[in-house]
Formats: C-alpha cells, sequence, structure tokens
C-alpha cells in the first residue's frame, strides 16, 4: 500500500466522524457508493469536474455529497472548489485520500435509512 495512503487512514477516521457521515458508528450506504465512484468520476470526467459535481449543495442526492469533498480537504489539507487547479500532484494526493476514505470506511456499518 502506498505510504501516502497509509498515513491518510487516521485522517480520513476523524474526518468521518468530525464531518457527521458516521451516526453512532454507522454510516449511510449512500456514502459507500459516492466514494466508491469518486475515483472512476475523477479519472472519466477530470478532477475539477469530479469536485463540482461532488459539491453541489442542490442536487438530489439522498446524502449530503458535500461532506465528501469536505472528508478529501481535511484529509489533504487542500481546498477543493471550483478554483482547483488540476496539477497531477493534486490529482494523485486527492486519489490516495478517496482511497483512505474509501478503507476508512470500512470500518463503519453501513446502513439504509
Amino acid at each position: 500500500m502506498n505510504k501516502r495512503i497509509e498515513s491518510f487512514i487516521p485522517k480520513a477516521l476523524e474526518a468521518i466522524e468530525s464531518l457527521g457521515i458516521s451516526k453512532s458508528g454507522r454510516v449511510p450506504k449512500e456514502y459507500n457508493g459516492y466514494i466508491a465512484s469518486f475515483g472512476a468520476s475523477v479519472r472519466q470526467a477530470g478532477l475539477l469536474a469530479t469536485i463540482l459535481f461532488y459539491d453541489n449543495a442542490n442536487s438530489n442526492a439522498q446524502e449530503d455529497r458535500t461532506k465528501v469533498i469536505r472528508a478529501l480537504e481535511a484529509i489533504t489539507g487542500d481546498k477543493l472548489d471550483k478554483n482547483t487547479k488540476n496539477t497531477p500532484a493534486l490529482r494523485t494526493k486527492v486519489e490516495d485520500a478517496a482511497i483512505a476514505l474509501k478503507l476508512a470506511l470500512r470500518t463503519y456499518k453501513l446502513v439504509k435509512e
């Protein structure tokens, strides 16, 4: 496993708790899908397009997808918004953070709410 991904896992666990993604040790299963599809979206649509899609608070998503972006910001320490520059280094860093978030999510019970 990439050392950066490994170092991001504790930050991911903290972000899941602090952002309210987890409720009493349980995570709505929609977040599993949001995080799982994040990496594929970055590869297909690009980093900026994916950030804009996930940061849309007006979407009809069952759960708040913006929490995924906030979690990735907490993990990477970088602001992810419409002004994000799609550099290869940032893209790799965000993809590693998404992997760490996905791995951290596995420690929670996924529930349908």
